[in-house]
């Protein structure tokens, strides 16, 4: 992703994104670097930046949009397993799967062997 999308504003909680098509489904490889001195972390908490867990929703969220110009309807599901702290670097992986009313999203976030996160929501298609 390259400048700051619209819909992003006024939070970045993508850094990198990679999508491959796979027939009607997508695979989605989102990257993010925590930079706690970011002013949306301010005081979360003091002394030791953490990425909340919804901004890793929103990590999703942003990456969904890019790909596939879809919206979160609904979180099914979301486990936070680990923090993810000021300098890390989180990558999250997605298959969305195409419905017939929009997509059917399972991620997992990562920091390097250790699962942060694990997600599953669904989401629709916006209207152009």
């Amino acid at each position: 992703m390259t400048g700051l999308p619209d819909f992003a504003a006024p939070l970045r909680a993508v850094d990198l994104l990679d999508v491959r098509a796979c027939g009607d489904d997508l695979e989605l490889v989102a990257q993010i670097t925590v930079d706690g001195k970011e002013p949306n972390l301010r005081g979360h908490f003091p002394g030791q930046a953490v990425y909340p867990g919804i901004f890793v929703i929103e990590t999703l969220e942003q990456a969904m949009r890019e790909a596939a110009n879809a919206r979160l309807r609904t979180v099914r599901s979301v486990r936070f397993l680990a923090p993810v702290l000021d300098g890390d670097r989180m990558v999250l992986t997605a298959t969305a799967k195409r419905t017939e009313d929009g997509w059917d999203v399972t991620g997992k976030a990562a920091l390097g062997e250790t699962t942060t996160a694990k997600i599953r929501a669904t989401f629709e298609e916006e209207a152009e």
